[in-house]
């Protein structure tokens, strides 16, 4: 990427079932939802495939467990990479739930950063 035009962060969680992949994508449509480029078809001269989108996600569990190509289909356009980091948060729900498909009693927490650019 040359050049980074936008940097959206967003929040992610995963209340039960531990599902790092789940977390992960609202992380990422959380940063992504409330915003709008109008500009960036112009600065990449109609070619949406020459935007680049760079995710970092910082993951508090079962980094192996992500499906990146789950959260690269969640943005429309660009040229869609993923880096994990060890980060998020787990935290105690209080409550183990079978119908939830719950592995233990943690809450996952994912952070995301979205830089878009050319």
């Amino acid at each position: 990427m040359k050049q980074v035009m936008f940097v959206e962060l967003g929040m992610g969680v995963d209340l039960h079932g531990q599902d790092v992949t789940k977390a992960a994508i609202r992380a990422v449509r959380n940063a992504i939802e409330r915003n709008s480029m109008p500009g960036m078809r112009a600065l990449v001269d109609g070619d949406t495939g020459r935007m680049q989108v760079r995710v970092h996600l910082a993951v508090p569990a079962d980094a192996d467990r992500l499906d990146h190509e789950a959260v690269k289909a969640v943005f429309p356009y660009g040229a869609v990479s993923i880096h994990v980091t060890n980060g998020g948060m787990l935290a105690p729900s209080g409550i183990f739930l079978a119908d939830k498909n719950d592995r233990n009693e943690q809450i996952y927490v994912v952070n995301a950063a979205v830089e878009v650019g050319i």
